[in-house]
């Protein structure tokens, strides 16, 4: 066994006897209500900076905290709040806090505030510009000054240094009552910032027609543009999903539809999409949740601009309770984990490609538990992928995808 190998082991197996030993903690840990811990807390979100450090940003009593790690998740610092000033910030699921990071290590915080009538929404973003010590106050990005639904956004930045913040907003549904004229869901509206978070530019629409309340995907498109997908109205009640590019410039360059499952349902799923880019083809892998008439559960397909068409459309996962998937690349192998049930437990399921998406392992099982658990995420690192996942019986849960890890889970 390589030494490289032999550490991945011992860290791998140093992780997990951590997860325990705080699963064992967890009650005594948070049964305070003045103990801020990403453990404690709820919907994290993380990611590595270009120091090997470990950010993490997390729902906790009305604030948005932020923690780091320089130990791969063995402990963290002390949380900074982003708000200094409590506001119900969402957190669930589906809408979560978001954090970046770039290259000169200014740390950029997303999040969606809920406001008091139900579904309505302002999306809020603050920086840290001191390593995370601090953070300025935080701004409103939507710029139309509605007390309507502004809500799930997503962050994003750039090869360029462009910040996109993407998001669902029901200003344009508001105009339409106001007429007495009829409008079907939602809209997608985005801004960029080109001076690393100082300002952002007006609000830009994708698209009228969104599904109201399921997250967004967002991928790279060249250097400095984005693609998108999301749940979208088709017709009258067909809510399957659409595919965008989006320039700096505010401008929508492709608009497709990228599935076909034909689910008509007048409501909100609140099951969004989950895109990466491939470094091989440079297609989009997709994968998403549907109960529609033709397809019925979790699937993974591949994106192709040149043809405006899904390949490779395959189910992963057909059981009752599953869904929510969340994809990355890595070393042009794909890695594809998605919550499950099994009729009496919650599973952290995971399956890799090695071609591009054509085909698929078997399902390997990561965590089980029959406590209430969040949606897996994963991490992408230059040494490989993590596991981004909570729960209130293990807390927080930060730990690599090495095949090390995947046979101890096994275990």
């Amino acid at each position: 066994m390589k030494q490289s190998t032999r550490l991945a082991h011992i860290m791998g197996t140093l992780l997990w006897l951590l997860t325990a030993m705080e699963a064992a903690a967890l009650p005594a840990l948070c049964e305070s209500e003045d103990t801020v811990s990403v453990h404690c807390g709820s919907t994290p979100s993380a990611v590595f900076d270009s120091d090997n450090r470990h950010w993490v940003a997390f729902v906790q009593n009305q604030h948005v905290y932020v923690s780091y790690s320089d130990n791969r998740g063995l402990s963290y610092s002390k949380p900074v709040a982003v708000n200094s000033v409590a506001e119900d910030a969402e957190h669930n699921g589906e809408n979560r806090p978001k954090i970046l990071v770039d290259d000169t290590g200014v740390i950029y915080v997303s999040w969606t505030l809920k406001t008091s009538p139900r579904f309505t929404g302002e999306i809020r973003f603050s920086r840290s510009l001191d390593n995370g010590a601090s953070f300025e106050a935080p701004r409103t990005i939507n710029d139309d000054k509605l007390f309507a639904g502004h809500r799930f956004e997503s962050l994003f930045l750039t090869e360029s240094g462009h910040l996109y913040l993407v998001w669902i907003d029901k200003r344009d549904l508001e105009a339409h009552l106001a007429r007495d004229e009829e409008y079907g869901g939602a809209a997608i509206y985005y801004a960029v910032s080109e001076d690393r978070g100082a300002t952002f530019s007006t609000n830009s629409r994708v698209a009228d027609h969104s599904c109201e309340c399921c997250r967004i995907a967002i991928a790279p498109n060249g250097t400095e543009n984005i693609a998108i997908l999301w749940r979208q109205i088709f017709g009258e009640t067909t809510r399957d999903h659409a595919i965008a590019i989006l320039t700096p410039e505010g401008n929508t360059a492709e608009m497709h539809r990228a599935s076909y499952d034909e689910w008509q349902i007048n409501a909100c799923p609140h099951h969004g999409p989950t895109m990466v880019q491939s470094a091989k083809s440079g297609d989009y892998h997709m994968s998403w949740f549907s109960n529609g008439d033709r397809h019925q559960g979790t699937y993974y397909g591949r994106f192709s601009f040149a043809d405006k068409q899904a390949h490779d459309v395959f189910r992963v996962d057909g059981n009752p309770g599953a869904g929510h998937p969340f994809l990355a690349e890595s070393g042009n192998k794909l890695y594809l984990v998605w919550k499950g049930f099994d009729g009496s437990q919650s599973l952290i399921n995971l399956i890799t490609s090695t071609d591009d998406g054509r085909t698929w392992s078997q399902a390997q099982t990561l965590f089980t538990t029959v406590a209430a658990s969040d949606y897996p995420l994963i991490v992408q690192h230059e040494e490989g992928l993590y596991l981004s996942w909570h729960s209130d019986e293990f807390g927080y849960v930060f730990t690599g995808f090495s095949d090390e890890l995947r046979s101890t889970a096994s275990d």
